[in-house]
């Protein structure tokens, strides 16, 4: 081994102190519990904000940003206002200053509270409004419900009202899914209202949902007046970058090996690869090293299953517990995970044939029957097993689905973890 190679290697080694230090910081680059707020970690996505710049930047427009949980809808939205700060700098024209506002729907809202809420973040020093400080001790700093005497809870014309006073304004709304289905319509008619008079002030609808027709009620009337931003899966090159960024951040090393286990069995999620890319960083830590190995990655695995969201865990050992020994409950809903990341559509689906084959892989058998497992597909589809599948068609021709998407992740880190797979295997079954 060279004098530059022994170097190299003696640079990857930490002392305990390093290591508790590593340790603690990997929480900041990685992030599976919470969104993204900082751009400097924020990866990917650059499509989407380009569409959210363009939107913003023309009045009338407004913007609704949806996909299944999981994909990072939320980090998105934190990512708006650092965004339109530097598309606000780079402007010509110098009183260009876009005022963010981002609040949190939840299920016992009505569109007087949200907006009540919304108004409430904005505080006004009787020049403009300001959000995030406070202005010169000698300006009165008034709120907003003040300053434009708004009642409380507001009306449509009075969102309107507002609205145009506060120019170059951006509203996001976050959760939104969560807003009851007879409380959304006024949501559409404002929208359709500050487009139809040119208002400058962007409404930003982001919630977890299939189509802008799921999230929003009576998107037709107002399909003019908004930009769909559907926020896909992550590819490889995005997900590459989320671990990158925190490699750089840490002054960590992913081995490739390492690297390519972490994206395979995150799916697409970023969820999932922050998760196992914070446990993968402080499994090296406690072995004082800054390289990670495959096998390091093994040992995140052990602690990922134990720290993934409790519900999941909780819908998975409701769905595969046996008191039989026999019972093919966790290798059928592998086989299941398999075929939703192997034979996938668009939307999620597979069919039982798809099944089959992932588990006859599982099961190192030449063939499997559908017989074999179909009271199993049946039985994830009931409430006594969790549910952790939809199924939807007709008899003989049923596809099914996971209901929450990250369960698939899940199923293989826990497989992985209690050894029914190695890490390895799991190439060669979902690259179909």
């Amino acid at each position: 081994m060279s004098a530059s190679t022994d170097a190299d290697e003696d640079r990857m080694d930490l002392s305990d102190e390093e290591a508790s230090s590593l340790s603690l910081r990997a929480s900041k680059a990685f992030r599976p519990s919470a969104p993204i707020s900082a751009r400097s970690f924020f990866a990917g996505r650059w499509d989407q904000l380009l569409a959210v710049v363009d939107a913003v930047a023309q009045p009338g427009l407004h913007i609704v940003v949806f996909g299944e949980r999981g994909v990072g809808k939320t980090s998105l939205a934190n990512m708006i206002a650092p965004t339109l700060s530097v598309f606000d700098d780079l402007s010509d024209d110098q009183g260009a200053e876009h005022l963010v506002i981002k609040v949190n729907v939840n299920s016992n809202d009505d569109f007087g509270l949200v907006w009540d809420r919304v108004f409430r973040e904005v505080s006004w020093d009787k020049e403009k409004p300001t959000i995030g400080f406070a202005p010169p001790a000698e300006k009165e700093l008034l709120t907003l419900h003040e300053a434009l005497a708004i009642p409380s809870p507001p009306s449509i014309d009075d969102v309107k009202r507002v609205l145009k006073a506060l120019p170059a304004s951006v509203i996001i709304l976050d959760e939104f899914d969560r807003i009851k289905r007879e409380n959304q319509s006024l949501f559409t008619d404002l929208i359709k209202l500050l487009s139809d008079y040119s208002i400058d002030s962007t409404v930003v609808l982001v919630g977890v949902s299939e189509t802008v027709d799921d999230l929003v009620q009576d998107h037709a009337s107002i399909v003019r007046a908004v930009v769909q931003i559907p926020m896909p899966r992550m590819n490889k090159p995005e997900l590459i970058d989320i671990l990158g960024k925190a490699s750089e951040a840490l002054d960590v090393v992913f081995e490739e090996k390492a690297m390519e286990v972490v994206i395979t069995v995150s799916q697409g999620l970023p969820h999932y690869t922050h998760l196992l890319g914070l446990n993968s960083v402080r499994a090296a830590a406690k072995q004082n090293t800054r390289r990670i190995t495959e096998e390091i990655v093994q040992i995140a695995f052990d602690m990922s299953a134990q720290q993934a969201l409790q519900t999941i865990r909780e819908k998975h050992l409701q769905a595969v517990h046996s008191a039989r020994r026999d019972a093919l409950y966790s290798q059928v809903a592998i086989a299941c995970a398999v075929a939703s990341s192997s034979f996938v559509d668009a939307l999620g689906f597979f069919h039982p044939s798809d099944v089959a084959l992932s588990l006859a892989d599982v099961l190192g058998r030449p063939k499997v029957g559908i017989s074999t497992f179909q009271r199993h597909l049946s039985e994830f589809c009931e409430p006594q097993r969790g549910p952790i599948l939809k199924k939807f068609g007709q008899p003989r021709a049923y596809k099914y689905r996971f209901i929450d998407p990250l369960m698939p992740t899940y199923i293989f880190i826990q497989a992985v973890s209690c050894g029914l797979l190695k890490p390895n295997q799991l190439f060669s079954l979902t690259a179909r």
